[in-house]
């Protein structure tokens, strides 16, 4: 497959060429960083409060080692390019909101 260049095309690239199973769904994991547990909270309720909130096996706050705190969203979902951006997306534009940044995402390899 081909994918843009850049951080994340990169990240695919290395994905795909150790095996990665893209056709089936895996959790991902989307953090992000606050100055206050009440801003994380405010985003992680938004998320909550979504219609398909049944999507996210986890939604969770908790103190982030470097201070502040972090919030971690667990979405089951297949992995592609275009999915995750939409995910960081829609965080991105919800950090927006506070003071707060997007700290990356992650997945498993099974």
């Amino acid at each position: 497959m081909s994918y843009p260049e850049g951080a994340y095309g990169d990240v695919f690239r290395r994905m795909e060429e150790s095996g990665f199973d893209f056709d089936k769904e895996h959790i991902v994991d989307i953090h992000a960083v606050f100055a206050t547990e009440t801003e994380a909270d405010r985003i992680a309720l938004m998320f909550v409060a979504d219609s398909d909130v049944d999507q996210y096996v986890n939604i969770e706050t908790k103190p982030y080692d470097e201070g502040g705190m972090e919030l971690t969203l667990s979405k089951k979902m297949l992995v592609t390019y275009d999915a995750v951006c939409q995910l960081e997306d829609l965080l991105a534009e919800r950090v927006s909101l506070v003071d707060g940044y997007l700290d990356g995402w992650g997945v498993m390899q099974q």
